[in-house]
């Protein structure tokens, strides 16, 4: 019988370890395409031990634990957008009494608040200037001005549907867990309970890239939201037309308010 096989799953585990720190400190998608190619690189015998190692830590009783603050850290990498790009999300939103409505968002980075969404039945952009609103009954496009004080209070009320997941992993009470969401590997997020009670609640987020897969509010009486996209897009010039309504629909007809 081997007596070394431990020793070699030691090593591999903490060269494993070592390769995701470095890979955090980037920051960077490169850095997490990198280390998945280790990870897949690593003898199975070396990837069964740290599954291991996490399944045995994350989400202990006492708070969260390393394998959890690991695991939050690249969830809040891959909420981070990279500078120069739109920010896509698509999810379904279920309200308590068990209605769901479409939600969709194209967001400028960086904090502009130029951005277009679709969501309570209603298409509508903000630019720096203008306000865009989009009626499909007639297919046409109402444009107004937006005074700067106007379009400031438009964007402090924040589109980002995974701004609460933000905050729950800013909060530093998230215990994260690995489970199975849809048959989709994945870590589920839980702070509960937590001296804010808004930020109680569930999300689950992918193992491969870490982006949201669902979030359940408490604290908006049981609201969940089921993404179906969670991406970042080049700010190209086909991109840059999603964020404007007029943009998006180039044959409505435009009525432009004084």
């Amino acid at each position: 019988m081997r007596t070394d096989i431990p020793d070699v799953l030691v090593t591999y585990r903490s060269q494993l370890h070592a390769a995701i720190e470095r890979d955090l400190a980037r920051g960077t998608r490169t850095g997490r395409m990198k280390r998945r190619a280790l990870a897949l690189s690593v003898p199975a015998t070396a990837a069964a031990a740290t599954t291991a190692t996490v399944l045995l830590t994350a989400g202990g009783a006492s708070g969260p634990s390393l394998a959890s603050a690991t695991i939050i850290r690249h969830v809040r990498a891959e909420l981070t957008a990279p500078a120069g790009s739109i920010l896509h999300e698509s999810a379904t939103v279920t309200l308590p009494d068990g209605s769901s409505m479409p939600f969709e968002l194209w967001a400028q980075t960086g904090g502009t608040g130029v951005y277009r969404v679709i969501k309570d039945g209603q298409e509508v952009s903000l630019s720096g200037a203008e306000n865009e609103i989009y009626d499909p009954s007639t297919n046409t496009v109402t444009v107004s001005p937006l005074p700067p004080a106007i379009h400031q209070l438009e964007v402090s009320k924040g589109v980002d549907l995974a701004d609460e997941l933000k905050r729950m992993v800013d909060s530093g009470q998230a215990t994260a867990t690995p489970t199975a969401y849809n048959g989709i590997p994945a870590y589920k997020l839980t702070v509960n309970p937590s001296g804010d009670t808004v930020l109680n609640g569930t999300a689950y987020v992918a193992r491969s890239d870490y982006r949201p897969l669902e979030i359940d509010y408490t604290s908006h009486g049981s609201e969940k939201v089921v993404f179906s996209a969670y991406e970042y897009l080049p700010a190209t010039a086909t991109n840059d037309a999603l964020l404007a309504v007029t943009s998006a629909h180039p044959g409505a007809t435009v009525v432009n308010q004084p």
